[in-house]
C-alpha cells in the first residue's frame, strides 16, 4: 500500500496539480492545458436589424433552440435515394465534407446571456471597416486582377493555408471550433483544429513595449507574447502576412504592419474558458472591435487530431486551369 501511495503522489506531481486542481499549474497559475472547443451557436456579427441588442430574450433563445434542433434532426435523416443530380453548372461547393462536420447544438451563454453575438463593441456588435481602406486582395483587383489571374491572387483559403477568422477561436465558424491548449511554466501553445497551426507563445514577466515586434517578419498567425494579469493571461499579437487578409468579407481584415490583436484567457468554471480579444487597426477600422467566445472543456475522452487539409496542393493548378479556359470562351 505504501509503494503504491507513493507511485499516485509522484504521478500527480509529473502531471501538475492535476489531482488537486487540473486549473492550477505547479507554479500556483491559472493552467489551460486541455481539449477545448467553443461548439455554440452565434453569429460572429450582429444581424443588422437587431441594432444593439446583445442578447436574446428567453422566448426568442428558446425559439432558435427550437429550429436547431429540428434542423438537426432533418440533417440526421436518409438522404433520397431518387433526388435529382446537381443543376448544370451550379458551384461547386465542400458540401461533402460540411455534412459531417459537427454543428453547434446550442447557443452561447455568457454570464446569463444569451449573446447575439461574438462581437460586444462597437455596440451594434459589427465591424466598423473604413470604406476607403483596401487590403492585399482590394489592391489585386483595384489593379484589374481577377481572383485566379494567378496563385498568388487566389486566398489563403484556396490554397489550404488559413480561413475563418485570424486566430483560433475568435469566431465559431469553419472547422476552427475544437482546439487544444498545452501550457507551461514559459510558454503556451494554442492549436486550433482548422488550420492546424500551432502558436507557441513565450510567457513573459510583465506587458512588453512595441520593441518585441520591431526585429519579427511578418507571418502567418502573427508573432505573440503573453503575461500574467490578475487571475488571467493575456497574449498580444502584431505582425501578420498581408495574406492573411479574409478576403471577401470574411471577419475581420489584417494588415501585417498595423494589426494589434489582445487576447485574454479567464476561467470562469472548472470547465470553461471566457475567451476575450480586441482587434485594434487604427488604418483599417474606425475603433476597436471585442469579441468573447465561451470555450467548453472537451469531455468524455473527445480530443482533435490532425486536421490535414491538402486539396490546395493540387487542385489550385486546376482552379487556375478553369479559370483560363473560362477567360477563352469569354473572347
Amino acid at each position: 500500500m505504501k509503494k503504491l501511495l507513493t507511485t499516485i503522489t509522484l504521478l500527480c506531481f509529473s502531471v501538475g496539480a492535476y489531482c488537486q486542481d487540473q486549473n492550477i499549474s505547479p507554479s500556483n497559475r491559472p493552467n489551460f492545458s486541455g481539449q477545448w472547443e467553443n461548439l455554440r451557436e452565434v453569429p460572429f456579427q450582429r444581424s443588422a436589424i437587431m441594432g444593439d441588442q446583445r442578447f436574446y430574450s428567453e422566448e426568442e433563445a428558446n425559439n432558435i433552440l427550437l429550429e436547431i434542433s429540428q434542423a438537426q434532426a432533418i440533417r440526421n435523416g436518409d438522404l433520397a435515394a431518387d433526388r435529382p443530380p446537381p443543376e448544370l453548372g451550379m458551384q461547386i461547393t465542400n458540401q461533402a465534407d460540411d455534412a459531417f462536420d459537427e454543428l453547434p447544438t446550442g447557443l452561447m451563454q455568457i454570464n446569463g446571456e444569451y449573446r447575439t453575438s461574438i462581437i460586444i463593441q462597437p455596440s451594434d456588435g459589427r465591424i466598423p471597416r473604413k470604406e476607403s481602406v483596401m487590403d492585399l486582395y482590394d489592391r489585386y483587383r483595384r489593379a484589374g486582377f481577377k481572383d485566379f489571374d494567378g496563385p498568388e491572387f487566389a486566398g489563403a483559403n484556396e490554397r489550404c493555408i488559413h480561413f475563418g477568422s485570424v486566430l483560433p477561436f475568435m469566431s465559431t465558424i469553419g472547422l476552427s471550433k475544437h482546439g487544444q491548449i498545452v501550457q507551461t511554466k514559459d510558454f503556451i501553445m494554442i492549436l486550433g483544429e482548422y488550420p492546424y497551426y500551432p502558436r507557441i507563445i513565450p510567457i513573459k514577466e510583465q506587458f512588453q513595449d512595441n520593441d518585441f515586434f520591431i526585429d519579427k517578419f511578418p507571418k502567418w498567425m502573427g508573432h505573440s507574447y503573453a503575461y500574467w494579469e490578475d487571475d488571467g493571461l493575456r497574449v498580444v499579437t502584431s505582425r501578420f502576412r498581408d495574406e492573411h487578409s479574409n478576403r471577401g468579407g470574411l471577419g475581420l481584415p489584417v494588415s501585417s504592419a498595423s494589426t494589434i490583436i489582445l487576447e485574454t484567457y479567464k476561467f470562469l468554471s472548472n470547465s470553461e474558458i471566457l475567451y476575450r480579444w480586441e482587434f485594434i487597426d487604427e488604418n483599417f477600422l474606425n475603433e476597436p472591435v471585442v469579441g468573447e467566445v465561451l470555450l467548453t472543456r472537451m469531455v468524455g475522452g473527445r480530443r482533435i487530431y490532425e486536421y490535414a487539409c491538402h486539396e490546395g496542393n493540387y487542385n489550385l493548378a486546376m482552379m487556375l486551369a478553369g479559370a483560363r479556359r473560362s477567360d477563352w470562351e469569354e473572347q
